[in-house]
């Protein structure tokens, strides 16, 4: 792909079917979850893709993990233009996009930038990542200080990790660059976001979970039923804790993948991977997979997010297709919660 090519991303989509977690496909379930604990967290795509989030939705969500990501409309609808310096960090703008994430806001494009102070945020970038590299990271840092203390971001630039998502279950060395982007480094950064996010955390299980993986129907939440015209896959994934399949009151986090990290290309790696739902298990946390999909034409054949503007120019903002696509999923699990946090 063109663009992603002058990224360095990979572009070759791997061959895997979905693994065997769920018997069948269903519509999402709705659960008893405090609308106020929404968080996100993403890597690469999934990082841009988990700031654009936090910053169109700051009203709703509380706190933002980013791995691998850069600054809000950091390709401000000129990707062929701006795909090098968002990959290097080289002469990204970063007053302009403060200016221009105000401008947005006060027009209503966005929610009021009020709402990003105060609530935690974790920053990854690895030391030897040669996709996403850390000037670009450093950028976003310096992003974030123009709407909230730094007292509230937690920024590991220290670890010598290569572009990943990084967790113990993680199957590559640390300093590896090969799919399925998920990286062992001997640390647990799962653990530290999510005690950011909602405070001390009972002991990781390990082993057999007893909650549940559903493959949950996702054209439902899409434009005309459909998320294919929008690069988004049929279905996607939830992890359900046993608690919170009892109606007992959760949380809820949304898990972004990275490009060439989606069902369609590494089955249900990230899903079962992640490190999170380990966590997530005793934890009353519910984990949102959205799941995206390739395409030739729009230009995303390693099936991103879109942080660029493939599926239109307003895609950083709350009427962008996939966020609200994302958003109606939280919607749901939440019960309809979130419609008074501002959501359609």
């Amino acid at each position: 792909m063109k663009r992603l090519h002058m990224l360095g991303w990979v572009t070759l989509l791997l061959a895997h079917s979905v693994t065997n977690t769920a018997s069948a496909q269903v519509n999402l379930g709705s659960y008893n979850v405090n609308p106020n604990t929404v968080t996100v967290a993403g890597v690469s795509s999934g990082g841009f893709m988990a700031v654009q989030l936090q910053v169109a939705y700051s009203r709703s969500i509380f706190g933002t993990a980013v791995i691998a990501g850069g600054t809000y409309f950091c390709a401000q609808d000129q990707p062929l233009v701006w795909a090098t310096p968002c990959a290097t960090g080289a002469g990204i703008p970063v007053a302009a996009l403060v200016n221009f994430t105000n401008t947005e806001a006060a027009n209503g494009q966005i929610d009021p930038t009020s709402n990003i102070g105060g609530k935690p945020i974790y920053m990854f970038s690895g030391v030897f990542d040669t996709v996403v590299q850390q000037p670009t990271m450093d950028a976003l840092h310096q992003y974030y200080q123009s709407f909230t203390s730094n007292s509230h971001i937690n920024y590991n630039n220290f670890t010598g990790a290569e572009h990943s998502w990084v967790t113990p279950d993680g199957l590559n060395p640390c300093a590896l660059l090969a799919a399925p982007f998920i990286n062992n480094c001997g640390i647990d950064p799962e653990q530290t976001f999510l005690t950011m996010f909602y405070g001390p955390l009972n002991a990781r299980h390990s082993g057999s979970l007893s909650g549940s993986f559903v493959q949950f129907n996702q054209n439902q939440f899409c434009p005309n039923n459909e998320c294919f015209s929008i690069d988004m896959d049929s279905t996607a994934w939830a992890f359900v804790p046993q608690s919170c399949a009892q109606q007992q009151t959760c949380r809820l986090v949304i898990a972004l993948h990275g490009c060439a990290s989606n069902q369609q290309a590494v089955g249900t790696t990230f899903v079962t991977r992640s490190g999170i739902n380990e966590w997530a298990d005793g934890n009353n946390i519910i984990v949102l997979y959205p799941q995206t999909s390739a395409s030739v034409v729009p230009a995303n054949t390693a099936g991103c997010w879109d942080w660029w503007g493939y599926t239109g120019s307003n895609y950083a903002f709350k009427s962008a297709a996939q966020m609200s696509a994302i958003m109606a999923e939280v919607n749901r699990i939440t019960g309809g919660k979130e419609q008074f946090l501002g959501h359609p």
